[in-house]
């Protein structure tokens, strides 16, 4: 064999051992989902795992997901507080899908059972809506505060940007309130000035966390800029444009949550009604 042919068989091995490795972490991901379990986090599992890495095991969750019948509905935008950047080396926000059967509706409260999660926590954070005719040129249909469950699969949260990635970018469920549509006198306004938005956190009526509408990225406008690019990793040929739901990022610190809490969030500086949920067991 000559050295080009055993370079070339070095590489065909090493692409495989790398196949064999996302393939088995997938599995051991899909596994802990199921059983509301752990796993050992990738980047402890391989040196140098990447987001680009952590992205394609992300897309063979979402496949493995939808064979099962979940229908992709839209997306979470994460990691979307500057600040915390430099202490991640990001420099981007982090992306996952949300699926139907992740989706709650609270009008106006929502049930969530907490034994479908493993460690879960939430975030307050703007929801936006699109209709299939207004998915292309950006412009949002309707806008809503939401909550999401966020949820991991290593022990005691330990992880990185690419471990989030890999572990269904975190995704448990997203709650959204009663939204504002674009047909509402003032809609435009309102959206505009998300950035000036106030949110307040409450755990059976005592205040726990608050945040503003600027911690995501500036504006949460500025989440959607992000998703076309982001939302690649996750494309196959013959997906429908992007419609449905964008959550945008959190607005306050995670919070654990415990089965018989009533959460809710109140807003100010932009009139958005508030969110409840009641969680069971």
């Amino acid at each position: 064999m000559t050295r080009a042919e055993t370079e070339i068989a070095a590489g065909d091995e090493s692409t495989a051992a790398t196949a064999r490795f996302e393939a088995d972490l997938a599995r051991d991901l899909l596994s802990a989902r199921d059983g509301c379990g752990t796993t050992k986090p990738p980047t402890e599992r391989a040196e140098g795992f990447g987001l680009d890495r952590a992205y394609r095991v992300g897309a063979a969750l979402d496949r493995r997901l939808r064979r099962r019948g979940y229908d992709r509905i839209g997306c979470k935008v994460g990691f979307t507080n500057r600040a915390i950047w430099p202490r991640f080396g990001l420099d981007e926000p982090i992306l996952a899908p949300v699926y139907d059967r992740t989706l709650r509706l609270a009008r106006p409260t929502a049930e969530i059972p907490t034994g479908m999660f493993r460690a879960p926590m939430i975030e307050v954070e703007v929801v936006f809506g699109f209709a299939p005719e207004g998915a292309d040129d950006g412009h949002p249909d309707w806008v809503a505060l939401g909550f999401e469950i966020v949820d991991c699969h290593y022990p005691e949260w330990h992880l990185t940007p690419a471990d989030s990635v890999a572990d269904f970018g975190l995704h448990g469920a997203l709650v959204v309130g009663r939204p504002v549509n674009s047909r509402h006198p003032g809609f435009e306004e309102r959206v505009a000035r998300l950035d000036e938005l106030e949110v307040r956190l409450f755990r059976n009526e005592a205040p726990v966390a608050r945040g503003r509408g600027s911690d995501v990225l500036g504006h949460p406008l500025a989440a959607l800029e992000v998703v076309p690019r982001l939302l690649s990793h996750f494309a196959e040929e013959g997906d429908p444009p992007l419609c449905g739901v964008v959550s945008t990022g959190t607005m306050t610190a995670l919070e654990p949550l415990s089965p018989g809490e009533q959460w809710r969030v109140e807003a100010a500086g932009v009139d958005l009604p508030g969110l409840h949920v009641a969680l069971t067991g």
